[in-house]
């Protein structure tokens, strides 16, 4: 394919990349954060994101 062999059409796939890539790492974290908080260990809670985790 002629348009995977220009600079800028390697550089956006390039991004793209890292940008799924943070992506997942980003939602990743977020979810460990918050059942963290919900469950105590954590000195606050984010009871407002997801409210149907039981609180101990």
């Amino acid at each position: 394919m002629k348009i995977f062999k220009t600079k800028k059409a390697q550089l956006g796939i390039i991004e793209f990349k890292y940008f799924m890539v943070g992506l997942i790492i980003g939602i990743i974290l977020a979810i460990i954060l918050i059942m963290l908080a919900n469950k105590g260990i954590l000195p606050f809670s984010m009871k407002f994101v997801c409210p149907s985790l039981p609180v101990r």
